[in-house]
């Protein structure tokens, strides 16, 4: 279960997490507030086992076009589990915030029943407007987890089909170390007054291959196949999402639920 489960650790890193909303842009600046949110999720895993985890996050404005963020998680699958502290951050560029630039820091340690390892993930990227219904995203994503590294770097494009619907899609390919990753993603997401939802699918290797001593294949890298959808609604000064996700790692096939709760603690023009 060991290999299995560091598989699906590390295809929890390479993945944008569905909840995190990381395909999309982000919302302007100026229509953000100081909040706190918070994720609960559960899982199973093939031979009967599971696990759980949960997180934390604050992020507050910092002016008009400046988000920062800071916040932990923990996670647990099977017999390994990890604790990271996060660190993010966003700022938006020019005219009418059409560019963004982002950064997101991950750094903790986990254990996976026969050693402790450390975990590392740093990642940072720009968005930007092409034309006032395209989008485009440039990412570079750092991982090391256990004896797992590599760089995976990701084109992205985002087109508003309509005011409410947004198609996105990317792919990501690991450069150096040894990561294997090559990552396809489709996603869809809408965004309703009273209602949002959001899906889409990922499919790729997503995890070292394991070679011999004289540097041949002996197992090759697990391939991912994932698929999600969540849907989510606002309750006064509360945003809710619950979000349904399904990966497949080789065999090793985890299905979760993670519910996540937005709190506006004080909003621009509001008195603390």
């Amino acid at each position: 279960m060991r290999a299995h489960a560091i598989a699906v650790c590390l295809a929890l890193a390479v993945v944008s997490r569905p909840a995190a909303s990381a395909e999309q842009p982000p919302a302007p600046a100026s229509a953000a507030d100081e909040r706190l949110v918070l994720t609960t999720n559960g899982s199973t895993l093939t031979g009967g086992s599971g696990g759980g985890g949960g997180s934390v996050t604050w992020l507050r404005n910092i002016d008009s076009g400046a988000v920062i963020g800071a916040g932990a998680e923990y996670q647990q699958i099977a017999t390994e589990h990890w604790t990271t502290g996060v660190l993010t951050g966003s700022l938006a560029l020019g005219q009418g915030n059409k560019t963004h630039l982002y950064a997101e820091v991950h750094e903790g340690a986990g254990d996976i029943g026969m050693h402790a390892f450390h975990y590392s993930l740093a990642a940072a990227g720009v968005l930007g407007t092409l034309t006032p219904r395209l989008s485009v995203q440039l990412e570079e994503r750092r991982i090391d987890i256990d004896t797992s590294h590599g760089n995976l770097p990701k084109l992205g494009l985002s087109f508003q089909a309509t005011p409410q619907l947004l198609a996105s899609a990317s792919y990501a390919y690991s450069v150096g170390g040894n990561l294997d990753a090559k990552l396809s993603t489709v996603r869809l997401d809408y965004s309703g007054k009273s209602l949002s939802g959001m899906a889409g699918v990922v499919w790729g290797p997503a995890a070292p291959a394991v070679f011999d001593l004289i540097g041949q294949v002996v197992r090759p890298g697990p391939s991912l196949k994932e698929g999600f959808v969540g849907i989510g609604k606002p309750v006064g000064r509360i945003g809710w999402l619950l979000v349904g996700d399904y990966q497949d790692v080789a065999g090793t096939k985890r299905t979760s639920i993670t519910l996540a709760c937005t709190v506006h603690l004080h909003a621009a023009g509001q008195p603390r």
